[in-house]
């Protein structure tokens, strides 16, 4: 599941997200959220993934921030 997903499920914003993590900004959590291909997609550092997945009950993994499959 990734981080929007996720984000999605809940009905929450943004901002809501931001907060729950404890990032700066609801820009941040949205960039964390954009897809894959999105010049302006970022990924979490560690702080904020063990957040995340802590957040998610460990429904968002790392794994879900990047492209990669079983066969690449």
């Amino acid at each position: 599941m990734t981080l929007d997903q996720f984000r999605k499920s809940k009905g929450w914003s943004y901002a809501q997200l931001a907060r729950l993590i404890g990032c700066s900004h609801a820009t941040v959590a949205q960039r964390w959220c954009l897809p894959m291909s999105h010049p302006r997609k970022s990924v979490p550092g560690v702080r904020y993934m063990k957040r995340i997945i802590a957040l998610s009950d460990g429904a968002v993994q790392p794994n879900s921030f990047y492209p990669i499959g079983l066969n690449d």
